[in-house]
């Protein structure tokens, strides 16, 4: 019985990946990152005099929260497609 498999968790863990994070994470690291500084920027007073007050006096309000709420649905909807066929690529290739 020596082909068994080692019963510890040290010997389970994955040696190659123990201390890469996998792109996926990467890349919604970034990407919350770059959304946060956008948002602190687009969304401030002190940087664009953006206001709620203001918000509600104009005409256009409605057709750009329209457009925002779509964009924010949509891609990180590409995105998760994205990965998904990025992690089934990265699976097929090893085998």
């Amino acid at each position: 019985m020596e082909n068994e498999l080692p019963d510890s968790a040290e010997a389970m863990e994955a040696k190659a990946t123990a201390h890469a994070l996998p792109i996926g994470w990467v890349a919604l690291l970034v990407g919350l990152v770059v959304w946060g500084l956008y948002y602190l920027w687009a969304y401030s007073p002190w940087s664009t005099g953006w206001t709620q007050a203001g918000e509600l006096t104009t005409t256009t309000a409605a057709a750009t929260n329209i457009t925002n709420t779509v964009l924010f649905t949509a891609v990180p909807a590409m995105v998760l497609v994205a990965l998904y066929f990025a992690m089934a690529r990265r699976g097929s290739a090893k085998k």
